[in-house]
């Protein structure tokens, strides 16, 4: 997978409604409820093909929120160097998680359309990890 492939998911998925069903068309998949509390329904999903292998979808039940995360596939690995960022803008917040086994994560976080976008990266190979679209949130 390219990561031509990535940037044309994100866009795609970013770039419209905050509606479930449109997000499973796009990524051709099935949320599975997972868990459940007072403020947020979580469901879980398996991707077939493309860069990502499985993903979360929290949704707030108040409405108007919700998370999508995206796991990188593990092989082939997509690094940073894949990914042509600039087409997200400036960068709004960067994140650092030096705890992240094995060797830590820094995050991206770009607002695409009113969507805040994160691009997850081992700290020291740049694998891609996760990306992750926010909705109701400032980037």
């Amino acid at each position: 997978m390219s990561g031509e492939t990535v940037n044309q998911m994100v866009g795609q998925l970013a770039r419209g409604t905050l509606d479930a069903a449109r997000l499973q068309g796009l990524l051709a998949t099935t949320f599975k409820q997972s868990n459940e509390n007072p403020y947020w329904t979580y469901y879980e999903f398996e991707l077939k093909n493309g860069p990502f292998a499985r993903g979360e979808f929290r949704l707030s039940k108040e409405g108007g929120k919700a998370l999508l995360s995206l796991m990188a596939r593990e092989e082939p690995a997509l690094t940073e160097n894949d990914l042509d960022l600039s087409q997200w803008g400036e960068v709004s917040n960067i994140r650092v998680s030096p705890r992240i086994p094995p060797e830590g994560t820094d995050a991206y976080s770009y607002n695409v359309e009113g969507v805040k976008v994160s691009f997850q990266f081992t700290h020291t190979s740049r694998r891609l990890r996760s990306v992750a679209l926010e909705w109701g949130a400032v980037a």
